[in-house]
């Protein structure tokens, strides 16, 4: 039985065609038109229905454009067996990540995909992200938000961009949650599928800091964050979670003036632990969350939920 996916498009590298400037998105109804005639052969699994939403560089993706995508997934959810989004790759990982924290639970596979270089060009990765995308949407038991791409199948929380230019753009700071393999998707955590009831709410906090800790650091730039109407910081750190006593002290202040911190760390994988150090303990001390295995993406997007 064929399954009814929408493909929402917003930009990216995906559709981007050649001016004088250099590459720039051409996502629109016609564009989508070519690549689903390019791909006719999928029309024997999947009634594909276009949305062309909107038409950006990634580097322009903003919180309300963000927004806008999950109001438009959480509209139509109830009407599709799965959805796609194509996406710029610059982003897509605090895009994925935003929306799996407001769409909660998905009863479908929501998707995101786009490429390294764009649809129509030679030795373009674009035709085979898509088509690994509408399998992906096509599988029924892939209930998350998630990026395929290159064949892997990442947690929309837990992914991020680890080449500028590879094929193999994305990786996991954690696990990725599956593969496709000859068209078949591999799932290989199944603890990262929905869990309960849907849920769709797009009260997030913007005003987080993301900052990464480096030994020139001036602490009184947290002091000029709060003066700026920050809610809350998301703060990279060393090792499984090493911070200065100076940050630990503005921390502690602007927690007890309700603003909340989470300590992640700089490394690509193996998360904080902040019971091994003294240092990490200090931060416990005062309320500083653990961000355990999240990487900046998703540890941002955890505290834009968390206070909005």
């Amino acid at each position: 039985m064929k399954k009814r996916i929408l493909w929402i498009s917003t930009g990216g590298t995906f559709s981007c065609e050649k001016t004088e400037k250099g590459l720039s998105p051409a996502s629109d109804t016609e564009f989508m038109e070519r690549i689903t005639a390019d791909n006719s052969d999928l029309s024997e699994i999947a009634d594909i229905v276009l949305c062309p939403l909107m038409n950006t560089d990634s580097t322009e993706m903003n919180t309300e454009m963000i927004k806008q995508i999950a109001t438009e997934i959480d509209k139509e959810i109830r009407n599709f067996d799965g959805m796609i989004i194509t996406h710029g790759t610059d982003t897509m990982a605090y895009t994925s990540a935003l929306l799996s924290v407001m769409i909660e639970n998905p009863p479908v596979p929501i998707v995101m995909t786009g490429s390294q270089k764009p649809y129509f060009c030679d030795n373009t990765d674009a035709r085979d992200n898509f088509r690994n995308a509408v399998t992906a949407a096509c599988e029924s038991e892939l209930k998350s938000v998630c990026v395929v791409f290159d064949s892997q199948i990442f947690d929309g929380l837990d992914c991020y961009k680890a080449s500028s230019v590879d094929y193999s753009a994305f990786s996991a700071y954690d696990r990725k949650i599956g593969v496709i393999e000859k068209g078949r998707v591999i799932i290989s955590d199944y603890g990262r599928m929905s869990k309960g009831e849907y849920r769709f709410s797009s009260d997030i906090c913007e005003k987080i800091a993301l900052i990464k800790l480096s030994p020139n650091f001036d602490e009184a730039i947290i002091d000029c964050y709060i003066k700026n109407g920050t809610k809350g910081f998301v703060i990279e750190g060393y090792g499984t979670g090493g911070i200065p006593k100076r940050v630990i002290e503005k921390l502690k202040a602007a927690k007890e003036n309700n603003i909340p911190s989470m300590l992640i760390t700089q490394c690509k994988n193996g998360g904080t632990d902040l019971s091994v150090y003294e240092v990490g303990s200090n931060a416990l001390d005062i309320g500083i969350i653990d961000g355990k295995k999240l990487g900046a993406e998703g540890a941002l997007a955890m505290m834009m939920k968390k206070i909005g």
